[in-house]
C-alpha cells in the first residue's frame, strides 16, 4: 500500500493526473489564493480523485515495472493485488491511507469518498508557498484635522472675462479685405481642353477593366489548381494502407513506448509497432485495413490474455 502511494506521489509531480485501474484517477487541481481576517494563504495545487477514470493507460504499471526492475506483466499483476486489497477494505467500512494524497472511504450510501491531504507539500507548485499573517492597525496618535475655507469668485465676474476673451479673440482672427472692389468669377475649362481629360479617363477605364478580367482568370485557373491538389490529397488517403490499429497501450515518452513494444514481441506478438505521436506515443500490437477485421481481432485479444484488457481501436 506503501509503495503504491509512493508510485502515484511520484507520477504527480511529473503530470498532472495518475490512474489507479479498477479504483480510479488523482487529478492536479489549482487552486486560488484567498484572504482570511487574519491571514492570507497562498495559491496552492491540491489533489481531487474522479472514481470514473478507471481505465488503464500503462503509466503506472510502466513506473513499478521500472522501480522494481520487472516485467510490465508482472507489474500489472502486483498493481491488480493491491487494487484487489484497497477495495477490499473499503468494502468492510475501513478507511484507506494513501500516504500524503489523501485517504478513501466509503459512505452509508457505499459512494467512494476521497479526503485529501490538508497540503500536498511534494508537488513543485507548492514549494515556499507559506501564509501571510495580518497584523490589526492601531493609531499611536489622534490624527489632527485642520479646517481649510476655499472662496470660489462670483459667477458674474466669470462672465465678464468670458465676454472680454471672445470679443479679443475676434479681432485677431477676423481677415483685412484690402480688395473689394472686384469681382471674382470661376474658370471655365474650354471644350477643346478638357476632351483630352476625357480621353485619358477612358483609356484608364479600359485598363481597369482588362485588369479585372485578367485577375478573374487567375482566380479561376487558382480555384482549378487548388480543386486539382484536394482530388490528389483525397486519392492519396484512400489508397493509404493500415489505417486502422490495435492499441494496447499509450506513453509520455517514445523510450518507454519502445520498451512495452520490445516486451510485445517477447510474447510473440511480431507485428507490433510504435506510431507516431500526436500527443503521445501509442504502441499498436497489430494494424488492419479493414475497421470490422481491427474490431474483431481487439476482441479476440481481449479474451485470450488479461494484458490486452484496456484493448481498442485507433484510426489514423
Amino acid at each position: 500500500m506503501e509503495k503504491l502511494s509512493r508510485y502515484i506521489e511520484i507520477l504527480l509531480v511529473q503530470h498532472d493526473y495518475v490512474i489507479v485501474p479498477g479504483l480510479g484517477g488523482f487529478i492536479i487541481q489549482p487552486q486560488s489564493a484567498t484572504i482570511l481576517s487574519d491571514r492570507i494563504t497562498p495559491p496552492l495545487a491540491g489533489i481531487a480523485f474522479n472514481p470514473l477514470l478507471n481505465s488503464n493507460d500503462g503509466l503506472l504499471a510502466y513506473e513499478i515495472s521500472e522501480r522494481e526492475h520487472i516485467s510490465y506483466r508482472a507489474a500489472m499483476e502486483i498493481l491488480e493485488s493491491e487494487v484487489e486489497s484497497i477495495l477490499s477494505r473499503l468494502q468492510q467500512g475501513k478507511r484507506v491511507d494513501m500516504g500524503n494524497i489523501g485517504s478513501l472511504q466509503k459512505n452509508s450510501n457505499g459512494n467512494l469518498i476521497f479526503s485529501p491531504a490538508p497540503r500536498a507539500d511534494f508537488l513543485p507548485a507548492n514549494l515556499g508557498m507559506t501564509e501571510v499573517k495580518l497584523w490589526e492597525r492601531r493609531n499611536t496618535k489622534t490624527d489632527e484635522r485642520k479646517k481649510v475655507t476655499i472662496t470660489l469668485p462670483s459667477v458674474s465676474s466669470f462672465r465678464y472675462a468670458a465676454a472680454c476673451a471672445l470679443i479679443f479673440g475676434m479681432l485677431l482672427v477676423s481677415p483685412r479685405m484690402a480688395d473689394t472692389k472686384h469681382n471674382h468669377y470661376a474658370n471655365l475649362i474650354p471644350l477643346e481642353i478638357s476632351s483630352p481629360l476625357q480621353s485619358q479617363i477612358a483609356v484608364s477605364k479600359n485598363a481597369s477593366i482588362s485588369n479585372l478580367a485578367t485577375t478573374y482568370n487567375e482566380k479561376q485557373n487558382q480555384d482549378s489548381l487548388s480543386s486539382a491538389k484536394k482530388e490528389n490529397i483525397e486519392h492519396s488517403l484512400n489508397n493509404q494502407n493500415n489505417l486502422y490499429h490495435v492499441i494496447a497501450a499509450t506513453f509520455y515518452t517514445r523510450n518507454s513506448a519502445e520498451k512495452f513494444c520490445v516486451q510485445l514481441h517477447e510474447l510473440k506478438y511480431t507485428e507490433a509497432h510504435v506510431l507516431s505521436p500526436a500527443k503521445n506515443f501509442k504502441v499498436a500490437v497489430r494494424s488492419f485495413r479493414r475497421y470490422q477485421e481491427a474490431v474483431e481481432f481487439m476482441e479476440q485479444l481481449r479474451k485470450s490474455d488479461a494484458l490486452f484488457d484496456s484493448a481498442w481501436v485507433y484510426c489514423k
